[in-house]
């Protein structure tokens, strides 16, 4: 309890500061009155709390004010042109089209000479030529020392969202977009030090859960337990915050609390607990996960709170969750006062708070299904009780915590979806499994591939129904508009006064009543205890994995191809991509859209699960919006030959260019350069016919030397045009007598340079 007094009067203090920004001078004279008055007390004998405390919040407020040196802005115009020396500070991530990036500047260049600028800042950038060819993706590491050339962007509050604030709390004053960043320090490749190893553990077993697992189920993995969320569709994150559970996506101390749970359930059952050296299992995993999770603070405060539990385990002294959550919110007000002001600490905070308030429900709510099932024993009733009691945990939990921060919801995004509640409660079921699998899939890669595979295999279904609830749920919310702060300060007063009431609040209810039999502990000797064996819960999870590779294998036995054509055109945004199945399974990729995910996402749902093979690959040409998706496609599919425009010296000069060169050389497909007359046969009466690129044509431009194919499969045809425009077109018209096809892929998007009537209606090209 005075553990719990203290940390709260570190939170007050620092609140204060915060808030009211008091001068110096002032505090240094009541913290001086304080010590005196204690000096006083202890003289009279008269009790030293109050004084201690009030000591507490004028440290507090002292040292909030002396860390409150806001970052300058980068106040530029939009889109001004700035040159920026750096390091990197965070793990960089692949995003849509750029790496996301952290830097803490050094100087700044914006057009007047050299200036001295130390912020951070925000960098989505594109690497060197040089650094494409030298590196594997992402391209950049933590420590890297660069010299970025970009444009300046001012962050703008989204719809929903204030995003300024958030940067600002991030300590971000700004926000560049650059195609242009050096890598200038020669030992930039050992800068990283002990943290730089930690992002490389991490990247690789990303890379594992990637090969082990299809999307977009590999994308949610690694947000759930790397914390990597750059590969996860946009639908997809409209999906999970309509329904509520987006909070599942951010590593917070739901996700610490699961790792501690399997950890300490995995500890006693090897070492057992006669000793207390189970709980090092634990203590190394939670904090392991913080690690390699990026340690966000929401992470770094649960695994305090996880550490103070285990300690308190070890000391036998009251295992309340609320002293905890005190010191590990004022432990991280200590190092960064600025954290209070984050919407992902209150967020976090309150949900803490809630499930603090919920908890004695839980356990009684427990206890009651225990002994229900213990009173009326039938065959499978054991089970029965194993089942019920995680559902009632998991929708008691997400009660409490929704509940405690729907204020904070409505008040910050101006939305409270109506059903989160329950989709959080159905939802966190899997989570644990999803937890465990992850974690022995990346870590399972790291000796063989094979391991990570099979444990792949297992976390696949939890996965998927994970992704078949969210996708499913109905997506009802009503708006927050009217939320002020007033109500959220009320809210939580009432929710701290709840609190504190809460350990002298005895339930006095009716023997025998139902609200008697939930909410009273029960008094009856192994009334409380579930009738589930401590080996049940491994012995049930082996089984299920049992029955998900059985399943798994049998599913991949029986699916075959179907002995049809089938041509698929994905929806990728303003690019392009087409898959080709040919009816004895031959797997064919045109193109692979504008975005990292464009084509892995889109090939996950079309492919058979876990299959990462494709026989063929065609890059038409190297502008953005094809070729970009192809890098990832080569880096994580087996890809057996590439065919592609030759290169020249308009290729060469693509920005592209270098990654797609330096994809080529790593994953070294075979490579088949297209001419105009080359004929790919695919199979017996399927083949791929090349009309473009010619070796005589001079076209001027990179689009009319793009790869246009004809795929023939017997009467039926489908014309490819890629991007090429009217001079290429009437190129066509004039050397190639069989172009008429019965299905025509638009050129060019549909622009205005391509397509022209003279190529649809010169009586070669017939529709049919």
């Amino acid at each position: 309890m005075k553990l719990g007094l203290f940390a709260a009067a570190w939170l007050a203090g620092a609140f204060v500061a915060l808030r009211l920004d008091p001068a110096l001078l002032p505090l240094s004279l009541l913290l001086l009155a304080a010590l005196s008055a204690g000096i006083f007390s202890r003289i009279h004998r008269w009790p030293l709390w109050p004084v201690v405390l009030a000591v507490v919040v004028l440290v507090a407020i002292v040292r909030a004010e002396f860390n409150d040196s806001p970052a300058p802005s980068l106040a530029t115009p939009d889109n001004q042109t700035v040159t920026v020396r750096g390091t990197v500070v965070n793990d960089p991530e692949a995003t849509g089209q750029f790496i996301k990036l952290v830097i803490e500047s050094e100087v700044i260049d914006l057009g007047v000479g050299d200036q001295p600028f130390s912020s951070k800042l925000l960098v989505y950038a594109q690497p060197s030529p040089t650094q494409a060819l030298r590196r594997e993706p992402p391209y950049f590491r933590y420590g890297d020392h660069l010299l970025i050339e970009g444009l300046a962007s001012t962050p703008r509050a989204l719809a929903e969202f204030d995003y300024p604030a958030y940067l600002a709390n991030q300590g971000i004053s700004g926000v560049i977009y650059s195609r242009n960043a050096v890598l200038t320090a020669p030992s930039a490749e050992k800068a990283g030090g002990w943290r730089g190893r930690v992002f490389d553990l991490r990247g690789r077993m990303s890379e594992n859960l990637v090969d082990a697992l299809p999307d977009p189920q590999s994308a949610i993995a690694q947000a759930l337990f790397l914390g990597k969320r750059g590969r996860l569709p946009s639908d997809l994150v409209e999906e999970f915050r309509s329904t509520g559970t987006s909070h599942l996506l951010a590593i917070s101390g739901l996700h610490v609390g699961s790792v501690m749970l399997i950890a300490l359930t995995l500890g006693a059952g090897i070492l057992g607990k006669r000793w207390n050296a189970y709980l090092i299992f634990p203590f190394a995993l939670i904090w392991f996960y913080v690690l390699i999770s990026g340690a966000p603070p929401s992470a770094i405060r649960a695994a305090i709170m996880g550490t103070v539990f285990l300690v308190a385990v070890v000391l036998g002294r009251p295992r309340g969750i609320l002293p905890a959550l005190a010191l590990s919110a004022a432990a991280m007000t200590a190092h960064s006062p600025q954290v209070l002001q984050q919407i992902s600490f209150q967020l976090s905070f309150g949900a803490m708070a809630g499930i603090a308030m919920v908890l004695r429900l839980q356990e009684r709510v427990g206890a009651a299904i225990a002994g229900w099932t213990a009173a009326k024993p039938f065959q499978g009733s054991h089970w029965l009780g194993f089942i019920l009691r995680w559902t009632a945990a998991s929708f008691i939990v997400s009660l409490g915590a929704t509940m405690a921060t729907w204020p904070l919801v409505g008040f910050n995004f101006d939305r409270i979806p109506i059903l989160g509640i329950l989709a959080t409660a159905l939802a966190l079921p899997a989570l644990p499994f999803i937890l465990l699998g992850t974690l022995a899939t990346s870590l399972g890669g790291l000796f063989h591939p094979a391991i990570a595979q099979i444990f792949g295999w297992i976390t696949w279904l939890p996965l998927s129904y994970l992704l078949e609830l969210v996708s499913r749920f109905p997506a009802l919310a009503v708006s927050g508009g009217w939320i002020g702060s007033w109500l959220v300060w009320a809210w939580f007063l009432i929710i701290g006064a709840l609190l504190l009431l809460r350990t002298g609040f005895a339930y006095r209810l009716p023997q025998g009543s139902l609200a008697g039999t939930l909410l009273k502990q029960p008094t009856e000797p192994g009334a409380g205890r579930s009738g589930v064996s401590s080996t049940a819960l491994p012995n049930f999870s082996v089984a299920i994995a049992f029955v998900v590779v059985a399943v798994f294998i049998w599913t991949r036995i029986f699916a075959g191809v179907d002995g049809k054509l089938h041509v698929y055109f994905f929806d990728v945004g303003q690019g392009d991509s087409v898959l080709i199945v040919t009816p004895e399974g031959k797997q064919i990729l045109v193109d692979g859209g504008p975005g990292a995910e464009s084509a892995t996402s889109a090939l996950a749902r079309h492919l058979p699960k876990g299959d990462r093979s494709l026989d063929m690959v065609v890059l038409t040409h190297l502008d953005s919006d094809h070729s970009r998706g192809l890098l990832e496609v080569l880096d994580r599919y087996d890809v057996a030959s590439v065919l592609f425009s030759p290169e020249n010296p308009q290729s060469i000069q693509s920005a592209m260019y270098p990654q797609w060169r330096s994809m080529l050389d790593r994953e070294d497909p075979m490579e088949i350069p297209a001419e105009a007359g080359q004929q790919v046969l695919l199979e017996s009466g399927v083949s791929l016919q090349v009309f473009n690129p010619s070796a005589q044509a001079n076209l001027g431009s990179r689009n009319n030397h793009a790869v246009v194919l004809r795929l023939v499969y017997d009467d039926v045809s489908f014309l490819l045009a890629s991007d090429i425009e009217s001079e290429a077109e009437n190129r066509l018209l004039r050397s190639s007598p069989k172009i008429n096809s019965a299905v025509l892929k638009v050129a060019h998007h549909g622009s205005l340079t391509s397509t022209t009537p003279r190529f649809l209606a010169g009586g070669i090209l017939r529709l049919r």
